[in-house]
């Protein structure tokens, strides 16, 4: 539990995400249904929060705001350009602006060791996608833990892990990321990931900071209805990486009810 241990500590944190599909020119239902999973349970912390995304996934999150209702403060959704010159500005204005304590990364797309940024079927994203490895890798530095969720390797701050599993990713030698983040969460989907390091944060606070899978649903389904892509089938669904809900939606309750169950509590529907 240590990425939730660093994490507890948190005042001020920002969620980097946001994965464009480029045959449908849309975010994906990964990603983004986790940052609000995190950035519900770090607000009934007390922490503040910052989401940062691109214009490809800010209508999916938009959305699933406004389904969240009190479970999430008003929290500010910054917007990177697709230029490189603007996302950068971008970042460094919110560093200065904002000072974060911790900066998490979920199923965004990182740098590769040739500096590209790539989908799994290695398709280049760079036109699309613009760097955040700034937020990460600072170039003056930075005071600030990085945790970073990723499902593929080509995600953002999945660089420590590079050497040991590049080799077991398709085309890893070209798409992997090359920016580690302080800690790393590898997950079957990252929604998961994040779903299941807000319930860490649980088990830690003593109280329970994750919604129902119910509410989940409800979350994704109004990104769905924003437009929100499958990433795996590019099909406007309500599935996850090529899952469909109920199969998806096993690991969210597995994760609930054991987390309910560790805080002796009986899980609501």
């Amino acid at each position: 539990m240590p990425a939730a241990e660093a994490l507890a500590t948190g005042k001020r944190v920002i969620i980097v995400t946001g994965f464009c599909i480029r045959s449908r020119m849309i975010g994906e239902t990964d990603g983004p249904p986790g940052a609000l999973a995190l950035a519900s349970a770090l607000c009934r912390l007390g922490m503040e929060v910052v989401l940062l995304t691109d214009g490809y996934s800010a209508p999916l999150l938009a959305a699933g705001l406004k389904v969240s209702g009190s479970d999430i403060p008003v929290v500010p959704v910054v917007l990177l350009g697709e230029a490189q010159e603007e996302a950068d500005a971008a970042i460094d204005s919110l560093l200065a602006s904002f000072t974060p304590s911790h900066v998490v990364a979920i199923e965004r797309p990182g740098n590769a060791v040739d500096g590209h940024r790539y989908s799994m079927r290695k398709e280049l994203l760079d036109d699309l996608v613009a760097s955040a490895d700034r937020l990460l890798a600072p170039p003056g530095g930075r005071n600030y833990t990085t945790l970073a969720i990723g499902d593929g390797g080509n995600e953002l701050g999945l660089g420590s892990l590079r050497d040991d599993l590049s080799g077991q990713v398709e085309h890893g030698e070209t798409i992997f990321s090359a920016t580690a983040a302080d800690h790393v969460i590898p997950a079957g989907i990252s929604n998961w990931g994040a779903y299941a390091l807000a319930a860490a944060l649980s088990l830690l606070a003593g109280r329970l900071l994750i919604r129902t899978p119910q509410h989940e649903r409800s979350v994704l389904a109004a990104m769905v209805a924003a437009g929100a892509v499958d990433g795996c089938t590019k099909q406007c669904a309500l599935s996850v990486d090529g899952i469909a809900w109920d199969d998806y939606a096993s690991t969210l309750d597995a994760i609930y009810r054991e987390t309910c169950a560790g805080l002796d509590m009986t899980p609501r529907n």
